[in-house]
């Protein structure tokens, strides 16, 4: 169960609501500014989420190590951490190229949008903005000030599913919608289970670090920009190939996110009545059939767009009918 907080009154589900309106707004106007100060416009939406959850905090009356829980991480809560985040990014990304897929004219605008970002800014600020700020403002206002809010409430599925769809919306676009949910879910999950917001921020590092900050870094090394080694890669291939790929390569992501849920739940917890007694050898069940059929669905995408791989079916047959 979600660890309550003192001075819990004053903590209620609907201001949680108002802190989101809060959030949309500061990521609004840094969006908008952005248009005139570059990269500094969505610094200054980052900074203004952490000063809102702090003030949060301040008007309720309530330490910031409460609202901000911050734990020793156990070697099995960090393993825990990484599985569900690699399970989650798989799911993730795949959802990014489907969207993109259904969404054409809308994916190629973010990523035009995000790669305008980076190119209009320093490597190092580029790399602070996208990969260390997030982690830290983001989940203060998300996983911070408006969990706290939603604490009151006697589901536990249910914060995770509200911070979840809360996170996934502030981004405010179609494509990383549900990218961005799972992410948020997950982050959800550790703070309640574990009353420690710095697994959250762990997941939260190492998804923007993967996902944007490494490719900046390695400009570095680089003389061509992030956004052109972006175009470059993408080059010859589709959509529909990366998503094939990303499935295969992912497959085992439902088996991995059970696991390290199994991992960050405590038996304890199980045995008091407080989580559902379902075994783990069911869970595995139903995560291993979801594998099978991520796994079946890519090689069957694979197929289909991957011409290469037409091109090899193609001579193989051609060789069977020779040798018959």
């Amino acid at each position: 169960m979600a660890v309550k907080i003192s001075n819990q009154q004053k903590w209620r589900p609907w201001k949680a609501i108002i802190l989101f309106v809060i959030a949309a707004i500061w990521i609004i106007g840094g969006s908008m500014a952005s248009g005139f100060i570059g990269i500094w416009g969505t610094i200054l939406t980052q900074v203004g989420l952490l000063g809102t959850a702090i003030a949060t905090c301040v008007i309720n009356k309530t330490p910031l190590k409460e609202v901000f829980p911050v734990k020793k991480i156990t070697v099995r809560d960090f393993f825990g951490t990484i599985l569900m985040w690699v399970g989650g990014l798989g799911i993730g990304l795949s959802s990014i190229y489907l969207m993109g897929i259904l969404l054409p004219d809308v994916y190629e605008a973010v990523v035009g949008g995000i790669g305008g970002l980076i190119t209009g800014s320093t490597i190092i600020l580029a790399f602070i903005t996208i990969a260390i700020l997030p982690p830290i403002c983001e989940e203060a206002i998300c996983r911070g000030a408006i969990l706290s809010n939603l604490r009151s409430l006697k589901k536990d599925w249910l914060i995770i599913l509200i911070v979840g769809l809360m996170f996934g919306a502030l981004h405010m676009d179609p494509i990383r919608f549900i990218n961005t949910a799972i992410l948020g879910s997950i982050c959800a999950f550790l703070v309640v289970k574990r009353n420690n917001i710095l697994l959250a921020s762990l997941v939260h590092l190492c998804n923007n670090f993967l996902t944007g900050g490494l490719s900046i870094l390695l400009s570095l090394f680089s003389n061509d920009s992030v956004t052109e080694s972006a175009e470059a890669a993408q080059t010859g291939v589709s959509l529909q190939q990366t998503l094939a790929s990303t499935m295969v390569m992912f497959f085992l992501a439902p088996v991995l996110i059970v696991l390290g849920a199994h991992l960050i739940k405590r038996q304890k917890e199980i045995s008091e009545g407080l989580e559902k007694k379902t075994k783990l050898g069911a869970k595995l069940a139903v995560a291993i059939v979801l594998s099978i059929a991520i796994l079946a669905g890519g090689i069957v995408l694979n197929f289909k767009y991957n011409p290469a791989i037409g091109q090899i079916m193609d001579q193989a047959t051609q060789t069977a009918v020779l040798i018959r």
